[in-house]
């Protein structure tokens, strides 16, 4: 029998271990002499894969253009064991793309009438990961009501921060506090604090009193604070990257998703969460 966070599920519910909601972007990969190709991406898009792989129940809600490729990547991700109900089907994009990277390089739009992504109604989750913030004001409040309704539904919510640096240039980062203390666990990195222009007691003061913060420093050490105090662990050359985001939030979920509070863990269990972040690898 399924049971939602609260409770059984009723008929008109669809339950799941982990709900995965924000963005999709896209990477344009390219190897030696063979064509280059667009591939799915996105912070939401790649832990809802990894998860997948775990043998969890996922659901994801994003947006994809509604052309040939758009409608294909849907049913490949159905296909590899995704839930794509939650995702929708939106006007393709024709304008201006930012190239990002080297090797595999990310295509990020700049248009902001981008529809923001929801989650269905009748999905329920142990967990919900939010996965980016973004300072455009309707897709700010489209995370800020899926957390909400999630919190209300007795779901953890985990929020990865994520950000978008050329997006938030010139933004207030206040435009993110309503969608940060509606989470029980945030996760973010030095990047993220700088491209946000904020600082780490920043963030901490705009978090529920106990909400768990997961901190990646860019130079190996990824710390968790909350009411067990403080753990955290570095990482070697020979392991994982331990500032990979993806890494951490896949680590999260799955152990969150066997929970009912996340400050209910004490800090060994937290520990272990940043240890197992290190051996996940290909993402």
């Amino acid at each position: 029998m399924v049971r939602s966070p609260g409770g059984i599920l009723d008929s008109r519910q669809r339950g799941f271990d982990v709900i995965c909601a924000g963005e999709a972007m896209w990477n344009l990969v390219t190897h030696g002499d063979a064509p280059p190709r667009l591939e799915i991406e996105g912070g939401a898009v790649r832990v809802a894969r990894a998860l997948v792989r775990q043998e969890l129940r996922v659901g994801l809600a994003t947006v994809l253009p509604d052309d040939m490729l758009g409608r294909e990547l849907k049913t490949q991700l159905g296909e590899r064991g995704l839930d794509v109900g939650g995702v929708q089907l939106a006007v393709p994009r024709s304008d201006l793309v930012v190239v990002k990277g080297g090797g595999a390089r990310q295509v990020v739009s700049t248009r902001e009438e981008d529809p923001p992504m929801a989650v269905p109604d009748g999905w329920v989750s142990q967990v919900l990961l939010l996965s980016g913030m973004s300072p455009v004001v309707s897709h700010a409040a489209a995370l800020c009501k899926a957390a909400r309704a999630a919190r209300r539904a007795g779901s953890l919510v985990v929020l990865d921060v994520n950000v978008r640096w050329h997006l938030w240039k010139g933004r207030d980062p206040r435009a993110i506090h309503s969608v940060l203390r509606e989470a029980h666990v945030v996760s973010c990195s030095a990047q993220d604090l700088f491209g946000l222009n904020l600082d780490g007691t920043a963030l901490r003061a705009a978090l529920r009193p106990h909400a768990v913060l997961v901190y990646a420093d860019g130079a190996g050490r990824v710390t968790a604070t909350g009411p067990f105090g403080e753990v955290g662990i570095r990482s070697t050359a020979e392991q994982a990257p331990l500032g990979s985001g993806t890494a951490i939030a896949v680590a999260i979920c799955r152990e969150l998703a066997r929970a009912t509070h996340a400050d209910e863990k004490g800090g060994d269990v937290w520990a272990r969460m940043l240890e197992r972040s290190q051996r996940l690898r290909n993402l």
